[in-house]
């Protein structure tokens, strides 16, 4: 069974994740604060960092975290699409638009995803003029995801598909 924990860092109040199975951990958008990561961390072997896009309320620690857990394998949005480290299997999917590097992790088998700042609960991440095209193909993908898995994303509080593509304006009539 996989854990999630959630830690909110930053003036930005960014959601770095801390995802656990037996020993192991993952750790996903790293924030701004480092030692309040690291402490939650623990005895835990940290095996991956995953970034969902690089804005520095995401990645502010990001350096501290990789001299911390200097073993951890980085996964974004250059990695392969299928990904598999110990007890960890996922999938990279690209959503350009919030940025052009862009990316969620979707743990297929605990039917849960981590979409950075490019979905939010009832709501989408920014994007400029220039990306629009990029994101409304990124959220054509999204909607063909099954309704059932559970979104942490890069602010607020998590929600699940299903519930998005009845509730969030911006899937509305895609």
């Amino acid at each position: 069974m996989l854990s999630v924990e959630c830690i909110v860092n930053g003036d930005l109040e960014e959601n770095c994740y801390i995802i656990h199975n037996k020993s192991y951990a993952m750790i996903i958008d790293p924030g701004s604060e480092a030692n309040k990561i690291i402490n939650k961390i623990g005895n835990l072997d940290v095996i991956g960092i995953l970034i969902t896009h690089y804005h520095y309320d995401h990645i502010g620690a990001l350096d501290d975290i990789k001299n911390k857990y200097n073993g951890a394998k980085i996964f974004d949005y250059t990695s392969h699409n299928y990904n598999e480290l110990e007890c960890f299997k996922f999938k990279k999917i690209n959503n350009f638009g919030h940025t052009m590097d862009s990316c969620s992790f979707l743990f297929e088998n605990e039917n849960i995803m981590f979409t950075g700042d490019f979905v939010f609960y009832r709501t989408i991440g920014n994007y400029d003029i220039e990306n629009e095209e990029e994101m409304l193909k990124s959220l054509k993908n999204f909607i063909k995801l099954n309704d059932n898995i559970i979104i942490y994303p890069g602010h607020g509080p998590s929600s699940n598909i299903g519930y998005e593509k009845r509730n969030n304006y911006f899937l509305r009539g895609i």
